[in-house]
């Protein structure tokens, strides 16, 4: 009652940086260490033009992928400071942009109202942890702002032809950011369906999202050929599967993220085999994921002229989830939290429409989306601590993903270092038995055995992992020195 679209912009902003505040305690963590924190690169670049042309990932970590608009901001940080703190900060001011842009976006499909839920259902959200917590989930917060931003260019498009401008440039910041910007003709599409507009006129501004894609790759060929466009491997159990076999991998493996959506009470550090189960076969968790699907497929249809959103909000959680679902094409995560913070709008936006819709008083509708607020905000703020250094990253690890094939082998390093090496062996052995095409534990296991001159063992581990990844160059320095020590 009487909200405007400047308050549901506003509240939704600040509720993302009330949410992600705490995070500001955070040291860099993970993922943060080799792209940013032992990146001197960063600290000295020699130009712009140098930061531009740099991949994501450092040379000695396979050169994967090419973000420059994010590496350019870490660079930036470090002209103010050196402190992850500063980090962290910028990170809590691009969730707030995030928030406001897709709050404002949900204003324009379904009025204020409907902005507002949508805005702070989005901002509290405890599966966007993962994205504001630790500094390399900028790339999440800085894609979606220019994703919203390209989408609210383009409705304004329709009737003011100047503001395809906006979505090229905005797309262009989006795709310099991540890739799953690379959907964004397809979401123009479905805001223009949305506002109930001649899908047709959306050609234009599809079009003016497309050109800066198009342009990204082609540069990307000419001054970073040494940057891969891809995550560095395949998700562990997808090797050599087809697109079809994939889907039906991922059929069982997508009930977990409607679970994340829907009801996040538990959250992970990690979601690999051991923990998830890769498996073309028809199993019962196949059946169920079919009929999940087909349930969504059938409300959003029946529901589609009485509660049009969604429809919409489902429409959108496809179209951009679309890059990370390891169908299309295959990526180097089953699921990673951080990659559902754009497609978890399309949930906010469906919820916060049924939300609108319900025969509800005033009284009963702010009471119930108060009472899902507030345990968002206090699952996301008591999620945060996770992420504040890595050995409270490891403990969640070892807490919420004790079976998964990256805790075993880093269990497996820790107590070789502590100089148990049975307990050692046996979770070194368990990792490879949900991993066995991962260069990585094979590796390890192979180093150890060494240390103990047992050759024969360190032998047949090192060539196994040089067959399953020939690149590996430690694992054929090490079974050349195997070979050589060996009687």
């Amino acid at each position: 009652m009487g909200v405007t679209t400047r308050h549901a912009v506003l509240i939704a902003a600040l509720a993302a940086a009330a949410v992600a505040a705490p995070s500001l305690r955070n040291e860099f963590v993970a993922d943060d260490r080799w792209v940013i924190a032992e990146r001197p690169f960063l600290h000295h670049p020699p130009s712009l033009g140098a930061v531009l042309v740099e991949p994501y990932w450092p040379a000695t970590f396979g050169g994967s992928m090419w973000r420059p608009a994010v590496l350019t901001s870490f660079a930036l940080d470090y002209r103010v400071s050196e402190s992850a703190h500063w980090f962290h900060v910028e990170n809590v001011i691009w969730a707030a942009i995030s928030a406001a842009l897709l709050a404002l976006l949900a204003c324009e499909l379904a009025g204020p109202l409907a902005g507002l839920i949508a805005g702070l259902l989005f901002a509290v959200h405890p599966v966007h942890v993962e994205a504001v917590a630790n500094v390399v989930g900028r790339a999440e917060l800085m894609a979606a702002a220019g994703y919203a931003a390209a989408l609210l260019c383009a409705l304004q498009a329709e009737r003011r032809p100047i503001y395809l401008v906006g979505v090229a440039l905005a797309a262009a910041f989006g795709m310099a950011s991540k890739e799953l910007v690379t959907t964004l003709p397809a979401a123009v599409v479905l805001v223009y369906v949305a506002r109930r507009i001649d899908w047709r006129k959306a050609l234009w501004p599809a079009v003016a999202a497309a050109v800066p894609m198009v342009g990204y790759y082609v540069v990307h060929a000419l001054v970073n050929t040494h940057a891969v466009f891809f995550a560095g491997g395949i998700a562990v159990g997808t090797e050599g599967l087809s697109a079809f076999q994939r889907t039906s991998a991922m059929l069982p493996i997508s009930l977990e993220w409607w679970r994340l959506l829907l009801f996040p009470a538990h959250l992970s550090a990690d979601y690999s085999p051991g923990e998830l189960t890769v498996s073309t076969g028809l199993t019962a968790a196949h059946l169920l994921g079919a009929l999940v699907w087909a349930a969504l497929g059938f409300v959003a249809w029946r529901t589609r002229r009485t509660v049009p959103g969604i429809a919409i909000g489902l429409a959108w959680f496809v179209i951009t989830v679309s890059p990370v679902a390891n169908i299309v094409v295959p990526m180097e995560l089953l699921i990673a939290e951080r990659t559902l913070y754009l497609p978890s709008f399309g949930i906010a936006f469906a919820l916060a429409s049924v939300v609108v819709a319900a025969p509800w008083t005033p009284r009963v509708r702010a009471a119930v989306v108060a009472a899902v607020v507030v345990l968002g905000a206090a699952r996301s703020i008591a999620r945060i601590p996770a992420w504040h250094d890595d050995e409270q990253h490891y403990q969640a690890l070892k807490r919420e993903a004790p079976r998964s094939y990256r805790t075993l082998w880093l269990e497996g390093n820790d107590e070789f270092a502590a100089g148990r090496w049975g307990s050692g062996e046996r979770l070194l052995l368990q990792s490879i038995a949900f991993a066995p095409k991962l260069a990585g534990p094979r590796y390890d296991l192979g180093t150890f055995y060494m240390r103990a001159k047992l050759w024969q063992p360190a032998i047949q581990q090192l060539q196994v992992a040089v067959a399953v990844d020939s690149a590996f160059a430690p694992a054929r320095e090490a079974l050349q020195a195997a070979r050589d020590s060996a009687p």
